[in-house]
């Protein structure tokens, strides 16, 4: 479980890796800043994001938030010592999963991440798509072409690559390319067959041919992989040596 951490006090900072850390997650990473922690975002995948509301800068833990609730499906938590309705009422428009008022004690800091995660899980198994180019019913995917929908069986969906505000998904037999979120697709898939392996690529386990430190094989397609995802890709998989 990888945590990113957006907090420019670096005592309070260090306080949650460590505190992060003795409940057994990863938070090895903490931005300081808006741009810093978009960076973070758009190069490896986290699976939860700590955000103080007040950073350093014209913008703010809420502005991550917001690009986070816009561009990924990942649950985040603020930090906050606000009393302010105002900055409260803004900060509830990006719909976090829990807050975590400063300052904290480690039994607090575990209730509003496991709150988060729990929360964020439960609204995955109840919410539906409702794209337009695309629909999924259980082992088919529909993709919009012109005036009807064509069926695409999952198991012959090997792998999803986002190219800007469109997806291009690779099968067996043809490419197609619609427009859609990465974060919008995902949500869609079933979890136990399809992986989110970088910030661009979503692949199917039973496609996998090959595993390396840095890619997942399909045929003879390299699809490159977070350390965090392939640490999820193996605890997945049979292996022997």
């Amino acid at each position: 479980m990888n945590i990113l951490i957006v907090e420019d006090e670096h005592i309070i900072a260090k306080h949650l890796q460590f505190t992060l850390n003795s409940f057994g997650y990863e938070a090895n990473d903490v931005a300081t800043n808006y741009h810093n922690a978009i960076e973070l975002l758009q190069t490896n995948v986290y699976h939860l994001a700590l955000l103080d509301i007040n950073l350093n800068g014209y913008q703010t833990g809420i502005d991550v938030g917001e690009y986070i609730k816009d561009n990924l499906d990942i649950p985040f938590l603020y930090l906050t010592s606000h009393d302010d309705m105002a900055i409260v009422n803004a900060a509830l428009n990006t719909s976090p999963h829990a807050f975590l008022n400063k300052p904290f004690q480690k039994i607090a800091v575990y209730t509003a991440v496991n709150l988060a995660l729990k929360g964020f899980r439960k609204r995955d198994s109840h919410e539906g798509g409702d794209d337009e180019d695309s629909t999924v019913i259980k082992d088919a995917l529909f993709i919009k072409e012109k005036h009807m929908f064509t069926k695409i069986l999952l198991s012959d969906l090997l792998y999803i690559r986002s190219d800007d505000n469109y997806l291009e998904l690779h099968t067996k037999k043809k490419k197609y390319t619609i427009r859609e979120t990465m974060k919008n697709m995902i949500a869609q898939l079933p979890g136990n067959l399809f992986l989110r392996v970088h910030k661009s690529y979503i692949i199917n386990l039973n496609a996998i041919t090959g595993i390396n430190y840095i890619n997942v094989m399909i045929d003879d397609f390299e699809i490159p992989i977070t350390a965090d995802s392939r640490n999820e890709l193996m605890s997945r998989i049979k292996t022997f040596s």
